[in-house]
């Protein structure tokens, strides 16, 4: 991941290449994959480029409730 420093405080911060207001069913399915494999929550949300809210509802199911049985799938090809 690419960085760059604070002007002011030097400070490293990484740079947001991609950011999402909402997950489509293939970014929530990959939500779900990137969960079984063990990835923690906050960071599933930094790589999908979302904040964690967004995150919490398709684990919860109350959006693209069908994507945690499309990545079972996918994870058992």
């Amino acid at each position: 991941m690419a960085t760059r420093k604070h002007p002011l405080t030097g400070v490293e911060l990484n740079t947001i290449e991609v950011e999402r207001i909402s997950l489509d069913f293939n970014a929530a399915v990959t939500a779900h994959i990137l969960r079984c494999k063990g990835e923690k929550y906050n960071v599933i949300a930094q790589k999908l480029g979302t904040n964690p809210h967004r995150i919490g509802e398709v684990f919860r199911g109350e959006v693209h409730p069908a994507a945690a049985m499309k990545a079972l799938e996918l994870l058992t090809r």
